[in-house]
């Protein structure tokens, strides 16, 4: 390059590019308090506008962005992440010239008085010499907070989304559940007509007592059911009235301080008791790990002996690892399965096989089988009652409700 190259023309004009100081902003939850892993959806919202994509909550616990001094950061929780909810932003900001630590403590409990915002900050010193210091906040989530930041949906946003083919009776009495109930009961009409009377579907709603334990004043007709998502009930009904059952008792939707994401969204629902008119089935496996007699119709002395020889089996086949131990854990395991299916009532087979093949079924947990992915012809594995989960779901059905929108 000549000298030439390298001087600055006296006359040409100056041109100021403005640089903005960037900081950063960290959200970092502790929801120890309930469940310390709790996969929250979110988006961050910088200057109301989404930044980045649909996200949740990792072990990290943290929620981090670098944006300009002087913008405003917040963040959509939970279902309030689909695109025809985002109307009420939580945990605002706006950032000056230190970078951003807030810290939300879930809290267990009736707070009414606590909402989703910072507060005041205290400042930190900068951790090196020439670098920002760091304004921490603290804040709550409570059961309040989560109810906040649950979609309540309305009777004209549920018709809108069931299916074209949903029949009337079933549409009619979704729309009463979002219309407001006058009490937790539900009488749904089937199309199935016996010789002298039309079948009715009588519906029981059991308040949970997660949402009364941290929600002051909290209605299970106008609070908890029209925070569940609309497909949760269509899915359920649907399948009831191809099998002819009459009653059945749901027992969990929404709730905000107890169990995965799936209620906390809406995204979930319990039976716990469902029958026709020939069957009564409590949904409940009680007693499978018991020594000796169960007591229980649904697990027999047959079924205990072929599964605990299918378990040795299986570790020793683990620990040998041959074909030939392998395949008789496997046949031991099949002769375990035909046992248990002797035992299970009909109609409870039928209605999980149903909901299965439901394509807003994302999963089915229940005394029996565990299938924590329905779109998928390898994930069903028995319900041993050993894992958390195992054990959380050895006495009702819960269906979660596929919706990428909101948690995928």
């Amino acid at each position: 390059m000549t000298d030439a190259a390298c001087k600055l023309d006296a006359s040409a004009a100056v041109k100021t590019v403005p640089v903005c100081a960037k900081r950063m902003v960290c959200y970092e939850f502790d929801t120890k308090a309930t469940d310390a892993g709790v996969a929250i959806p979110y988006l961050v919202v910088i200057n109301g506008k989404i930044d980045g994509k649909l996200n949740k909550l990792d072990r990290s616990r943290k929620i981090m962005r670098t944006v300009n001094v002087g913008s405003t950061v917040a963040l959509y929780l939970n279902s309030d992440v689909h695109p025809d909810h985002r109307s009420t932003p939580v945990y605002a900001v706006e950032v000056g010239n230190n970078h951003v630590l807030i810290r939300i403590t879930e809290k267990t409990g009736q707070h009414a008085d606590l909402r989703p915002v910072i507060g005041t900050p205290s400042t930190r010193g900068p951790d090196k010499p020439g670098e920002p210091a760091q304004d921490c906040y603290q804040a709550p989530l409570t059961g309040n907070i989560w109810m906040t930041v649950s979609h309540r949906y309305t009777e004209v946003e549920a018709d809108k989304l069931l299916a074209l083919d949903t029949a009337v009776e079933i549409r009619q009495a979704i729309g009463s559940i979002y219309r407001g109930l006058k009490s937790a009961r539900l009488q749904i009409p089937l199309t199935m007509k016996t010789a002298d009377r039309v079948q009715t579907l009588n519906v029981a709603f059991e308040e949970s007592g997660n949402p009364q334990k941290n929600i002051a004043g909290i209605s299970t007709t106008a609070d908890v059911l029209t925070r569940t998502h609309p497909w949760a009930f269509e899915a359920l009904f649907k399948e009831a009235s191809k099998l002819g059952i009459t009653d059945m008792l749901i027992t969990s939707c929404w709730r905000p301080c107890y169990g995965s994401i799936a209620h906390r969204a809406g995204l979930g629902l319990d039976v716990c008791y469902i029958a026709t008119p020939t069957q009564k089935v409590k949904i409940n496996r009680i007693g499978l790990l018991f020594k000796g007699h169960s007591n229980n119709p649904y697990v027999s002395d047959a079924e205990k002996k072929l599964r605990n020889e299918s378990l040795a089996l299986q570790a020793h086949a683990n620990n040998k690892s041959d074909q030939e131990a392998t395949q008789a854990a496997r046949n031991k395991r099949n002769e375990r399965v035909e046992e248990m299916d002797k035992t299970q009532p009909k109609v409870m087979s039928a209605l999980r096989e149903g909901l299965r093949i439901q394509p807003v079924v994302g999963q089915l947990l229940d005394p029996w089988y565990i299938d924590l992915n329905t779109h998928s012809n390898t994930s069903r594995s028995i319900n041993e009652q050993q894992s958390k989960t195992e054990q959380g779901h050895a006495h009702h059905l819960h269906i979660t409700i596929r919706e990428p929108k909101i948690y995928e």
